[in-house]
């Protein structure tokens, strides 16, 4: 293994606890095949205490791990990556930012059906399920299992599930030993020589045995010289009133049911196989290996056909509903009476069987966790904490019909933010008469030097609600350096249906030449002279022919899966509304910050919102709402535009979810420029403020308004904002503006007052952090800012 190899940390939780369930076999096949990995560095991370219960275990296996215990100095000092197989991981290794989490979800019972189990166990499930974020890797055991989690978990996305099918181990084959059969019957208590039908399961009320109870006495009642026995294998769980009721009721025929109790891993196969047919009524499996299993012993089997087990059985057993008590007899009856139809029924579950296998799981696995990690070695260590547990978000600020609406404090991937809509006869007019007037090509103009792409030969591309078209726009002048980037970005796309447009503003550095040789890719492409950037961008978004418009800079680039993200996120993309996706603000090929997009109000004409424009893609509703971008603006056009979109009732989305990286520099670092042009939008916004209403403002909310150096610096924000809110207090939008800006600087001053202690203890001061800690801290919560900061700090140092 090369020291270059991640360090992988398995999380012997499970193993430890040593109940042999079906999660219990997951980890025992599967860890020693990683731990055994050519990938990987294995580590053995241990909880408080469970060193000693594992350490058989590790012996017996010989699993080639450092050991490392929970209560050890930081977990990303030992591993790269946490595999976790159940339960929520210590709260010191989910909160060490430099540690790839990676979970295995098998289903969510405990979730959709509680009672089916205690509140203990289902709390657990729910607490598995909470902790995961966007960007946990997450294993699920099957397709409906993977259904199951993004039907709860909404704002988790499909591309970070992974399904990995399990597999019946070697172990499991056909037993023709007669000796061996014999000696598992006596050992369990079975009478030798008769026929039985097995059902193997932990007993508990999900397994539904009292319907494989019922169904067996159907098939007794109606075949009475049978000798046919039933046996069932497994724990004891809990819940169990409906099968005993069952069996209270057998009557005549309890005698013929066998209960054997936990059957030695050793002693399956011959179990298995000596059984007539495996019957297996459970109301819901995250897979189902006891199935599997008897197929991969020849055993016909009899299934339930709900949620994941007909994944599992195919077409090679009998699927029936699991409460069709007379079809499960009827089916027990065909088995015994036609030994060629039995025959069948074995040679078609061996051949399932042999689809699956562990190997094959654990280097899904393994493949899954090295490609998650090449990327998460790319994130910056010093990212900003989530507020709240991704999966708590719904519980706390869920709206009766379930749905999570963004606020302030946070939301989750996915979720609507509230509309702000104003007044029609309040509203400003900034549409532009006959914007946007869709078209496939730019009018005719004698200034045009080129146009070219896959349109002018005729080919154009369409959407559909299943399959919506992205269009990326791109506006460009004199940058050959990173505009193949950002064109090769687009092509790569992984959703399959995206076009490019890119305006070029007459470059004379080679830029069309460039451009010329992606032709045949480009959807269309033209060059001539424009006013600047954002007339450039007016005259491009009415050339696309998507439902989702993104608008691409020329110096930044795609993640491969940005379209994708997109779709996903908006849905059918109908209606007035946008997605705010994030971006990995890259300074010098390196990530340094994750800028997730802010939640968009009416008090962000204060704060400039703080999101990026390349993340975000608009309907085509939404230009047709908001209008033009105000092209007489040189930086802040999309931020005025962003505050147009939400005053015209547009409906924002927001996922942090990566779709875009962002390159830092270009005229955004002006930050006087920047500065004076969020300004002059609050003026236009609000023309009865002052001057010196609009710089105080300013002051009181843009986080880096001492930056700007500006003038009319309010002595006492305090009183500055009581005195402007007193005199405009008959305006409610500028009212409703500024309440929303001061409740994300609110701060009660009760918060700050010492603690009262008991006489004789030590006084302990309020913490109240440092002018230079609050500016350190802040291009962590304000990637968007991080930019005017750099350039600033560079102009200081030439002087």
């Amino acid at each position: 293994m090369s020291e270059s190899n991640p360090r992988l940390a398995l999380d012997m939780y499970v193993l430890a606890q040593g109940v042999k369930t079906g999660v219990y076999r997951v980890c025992d096949e599967l860890f020693p095949l990683l731990a055994h990995s050519h990938r990987f560095r294995p580590r053995l991370f241990y909880r408080p205490g469970d060193e000693a219960r594992a350490a058989e275990y590790v012996l017996e296996k010989r699993l080639p791990a450092q050991q490392h215990a929970s209560l050890d100095a930081e977990p990303s000092q030992d591993a790269d990556i946490l595999l976790s197989p159940f339960g929520v991981a210590p709260r010191k290794w989910l909160l060490d930012p430099r540690l790839l989490h990676a979970h295995i979800v098998y289903d969510l019972i405990g979730i959709n059906r509680p009672d089916f189990f205690s509140p203990e166990a289902a709390a657990e499930v729910r607490s598995i399920v909470d902790s995961l974020d966007e960007h946990t890797v997450i294993f699920s055991i099957s397709e409906f299992t993977k259904r199951d989690l993004l039907a709860c978990r909404p704002d988790l996305s499909p591309r970070q599930v992974t399904v990995i099918p399990l597999a019946a181990g070697p172990s499991f084959r056909p037993c023709d030993d007669a000796n061996t059969k014999s000696r598992v019957r006596e050992k369990y208590g079975i009478p030798p020589q008769v026929p039985f039908v097995l059902s193997l399961a932990t007993l508990e009320i999900r397994k539904n045995l009292d319907q494989v109870v019922n169904a067996f006495v159907s098939y007794l009642e109606q075949t009475e010289s049978s000798p046919l026995h039933l046996v069932l294998s497994g724990m004891s769980g809990w819940k169990l009133e409906q099968l005993q009721g069952a069996l209270a009721a057998a009557g005549r025929w309890r005698h013929r049911i066998v209960l054997t109790g936990f059957v030695e891993d050793e002693d399956l196969s011959a179990l298995y196989s000596d059984a007539l047919c495996f019957v297996y009524l459970s109301r819901y499996e995250g897979f189902g290996l006891p199935p599997l299993e008897a197929m991969a012993c020849g055993t016909p089997v009899v299934c339930a056909d709900n949620s994941s087990l007909p994944e599992v059985v195919g077409e090679a057993g009998l699927l029936l509903d699991a409460d069709d008590v007379q079809g499960v007899a009827d089916a027990i009856r065909k088995i015994s009476a036609s030994e060629e139809f039995r025959r069948e029924l074995s040679l078609a579950g061996v051949e399932r069987a042999r689809l699956f296998s562990w190997e094959r799981c654990a280097e899904i696995v393994g493949e899954t966790l090295c490609s998650a990690y090449a990327r998460h070695a790319e994130r910056p260590v010093d990212r900003r904490p989530r507020k709240l547990a991704p999966g708590t978000l719904a519980a706390k600020y869920a709206r009766p019909d379930g749905i999570v609406e963004a606020n302030f404090l946070d939301y989750q991937n996915g979720s609507h933010g509230p509309r702000f809509p104003l007044h029609e006869s309040r509203r400003p007019q900034t549409h532009r008469a006959g914007w946007p007037y869709w078209t496939d090509a730019l009018p005719a103009n004698s200034s045009r030097l080129e146009e070219g792409g896959l349109r002018t030969r005729g080919r154009f591309k369409t959407g559909t609600a299943s399959m919506p078209l992205v269009t990326y726009v791109t506006v460009v002048r004199n940058n050959t350096a990173t505009l193949s980037r950002t064109i090769e970005s687009v092509q790569n796309q992984t959703y399959p249906n995206v076009e490019h447009v890119v305006l070029d503003g007459a470059s004379t550095d080679g830029t069309l030449d460039l451009i010329r040789q992606y032709a045949d890719r480009i959807d269309y492409y033209a060059s001539e002279r424009d006013k600047g950037l954002y007339d450039a961008v007016n005259k491009a978004i009415p050339l696309a022919r998507g439902q989702l418009i993104c608008v691409l800079n020329s110096d930044d680039w795609l993640q491969p899966d940005a379209a994708e993200i997109a779709v996903h996120r908006m849905g059918d993309c109908g209606g007035s509304a946008i997605l705010l996706t994030a971006a990995n603000v890259v300074q010098g090929g390196r990530v340094v910050q994750e800028w997730y997009p802010a939640f968009v109000h009416p008090g962000c004409y204060f704060m400039c919102a703080n999101d990026c424009h390349n993340g975000i893609y608009a309907t085509r509703a939404a230009y047709e709402s908001s209008g033009p971008y105000d092209d007489s603006y040189k930086i802040v056009a999309d931020f005025k535009w962003i505050m147009t979109c939400l005053e015209a009732a547009v409906t924002f989305t927001y996922t942090r979810e990566v779709s875009v990286n962002y390159s830092l520099g270009g005229t955004s670092g002006d930050v006087r420029q920047h500065s004076m042009e969020c300004m002059r939008v609050v003026g236009e916004r609000f023309p009865f403020l002052t001057p010196t209403d609009i710089s105080g403002l300013y002051h009181c909310f843009f986080l880096f308004a001492g930056a700007a150096n500006l003038p009319d610096h309010p002595a006492n924000r305090t009183e500055f904002l009581r005195d402007v809110f007193a005199r405009h207090s008959s305006n409610p939008d500028f009212l409703s503006a500024l309440s929303w800006a001061s409740i994300e600087k609110l701060q009660h001053p009760a918060d700050n007052q010492p603690i009262a202690l008991p006489p004789g203890k030590a006084h302990i001061p309020p913490v109240n952090a440092s002018a230079k800690e609050a500016v350190k801290a802040a291009p962590g919560r304000y990637p968007g800012a991080y930019t005017v900061v750099q350039r600033l700090y560079s102009s200081m140092l030439k002087r």
